[in-house]
């Protein structure tokens, strides 16, 4: 547990995870900005509504910014396990903490952690930021207890989504010793691997990180003629990929010459 304090103390002191979180509050007060300058008086097509923020299989403002946390954690997690590698200051850390299991495990579930924390605090100054406009111009119809319970189930998965790529990420900067090899494996799986084999063999993407994240997020049951996928079983199935890859990231750091790492 000391070890965990000390990893999450350190994720909170990084530069970088410090100006994505001020880049994220700023962003969530322009947002709330923009919103109330472009809605219209109550009964207008344009009218704010605060249940928008939220809407169970379909497009929402929450969705949004789900995508801008999962880009963050992508940063986030690949950063703080790459920049140790490019310090060095890994091996200087074993001098005193010879446990190599126990420390590769505490910093990758300091990053799960922090990231999921961060997440949900910034869920809320988003949804905090559109209220104005809703109490205002807008109205909150159809804002009742069971749409905010949704809600708050809506951003707990998204929490626990930044968490899991988080995790993803740090393991993948563990395994390649680099930052931007970790962005890269990322950039290349989404963009290419995925779409390529979504496209050739359209039953595969039951098992694809992107289709489980999206059915995860959204809370939509996805059925086709391919296959058929729950949030459950996504939310399953993501969380096993990011144990699997952190379970190969620890057993290499493990067992690897850290003295000829630089």
């Amino acid at each position: 547990m000391t070890m965990l304090d000390v990893e999450i103390r350190r994720c909170l002191a990084r530069r970088l995870i410090r100006w994505l979180v001020v880049i994220a509050i700023v962003g969530c007060v322009v947002a709330g900005v923009i919103a109330r300058h472009e809605a219209g008086p109550e009964g207008t097509a344009s009218e704010f509504r605060l249940i928008d923020l939220w809407i169970r299989g379909g497009d929402s403002f929450l969705g949004i910014a789900g995508i801008f946390l999962i880009i963050g954690a992508v940063i986030g997690g690949a950063s703080m396990i790459g920049a140790e590698w490019r310090a060095g200051t890994l091996v200087t850390l074993l001098t005193w903490e010879p446990g190599r299991v126990r420390v590769a495990v505490a910093k990758l579930l300091a990053c799960g952690l922090v990231a999921s924390g961060v997440a949900f605090a910034l869920q809320v100054l988003w949804c905090l930021a559109f209220l104005p406009t809703a109490l205002g111009p807008g109205t909150t119809a159809g804002a009742d207890a069971e749409w905010v319970r949704s809600l708050a189930a809506a951003g707990l998965r998204l929490s626990v989504l930044t968490g899991l790529t988080a995790v993803l990420m740090a393991s993948i900067a563990m395994i390649g010793r680099n930052t931007a090899t970790a962005l890269g494996a990322a950039f290349a799986y989404m963009i290419i691997f995925e779409n390529i084999v979504r496209a050739w063999k359209p039953w595969s993407a039951r098992f694809l990180l992107g289709q489980n994240g999206a059915i995860f997020a959204s809370d939509a049951d996805l059925r086709t003629e391919a296959f058929t996928r729950s949030t459950q079983a996504a939310g399953l199935t993501l969380t096993a990929y990011a144990l699997a890859v952190a379970v190969v990231a620890v057993t290499l750091f493990w067992r690897r010459d850290l003295a000829s790492a630089s």
